[in-house]
């Protein structure tokens, strides 16, 4: 990480810190309303269903490149996380937040242990095979809805996934 990058994330974390309302409205300036998108009503009971994660906290395999968080516009890739994934395997990549607990427990951003235990307990029918992770320190979001949420869209039809919960970064 580029000693700009680090400088650009302690700036932004003590901004948010003291004043959440101003980092608030600063954050929510890059987003665009979307009227007329199609409702999805889950169509089967949660214990019939597969379940998958979303996180927007930069998680990602230890053997995955990390998030680009040098890039102004932030990295509009995502990662792919198998369902069987250990705790153990998991990093972060991001900029935005202190990431340090998170690193120490991947859990509290991306619960796909808490997920397993769900599905062993009969709660859910299923972990997805299929789990992703972005980095949500996008400002410039047209590539990651024009490339990424398609693909992820069309992956998780393909893998038959009926939930996906969205844990934010």
């Amino acid at each position: 990480m580029k000693t700009k990058t680090k400088l650009k994330s302690k700036l932004s974390r003590t901004f948010s810190n003291n004043f959440p309302g101003a980092y608030q409205k600063f954050t929510m300036q890059h987003t665009q309303q979307n009227e007329g998108l199609p409702e999805t009503n889950v169509q089967k009971p949660i214990k019939a269903c597969t379940v998958a994660l979303i996180s927007t906290a930069g998680v990602h395999l230890k053997t995955d490149p990390p998030f680009d968080v040098d890039n102004p516009a932030g990295d509009p890739t995502f990662r792919l996380i198998p369902g069987h994934t250990e705790e153990a395997e998991l990093t972060v990549t991001h900029i935005y937040y202190d990431t340090k607990y998170a690193k120490t427990d991947p859990s509290i951003v991306f619960p796909l242990k808490q997920l397993r235990e769900l599905a062993n307990g009969g709660e859910i029918g299923a972990v997805a095979s299929a789990n992703i992770g972005l980095n949500g320190g996008i400002l410039d979001t047209e590539l990651v809805e024009r490339d990424a949420i398609p693909f992820v869209v069309e992956l998780f039809r393909n893998e038959n996934i009926d939930v996906a919960l969205l844990v934010p970064g």
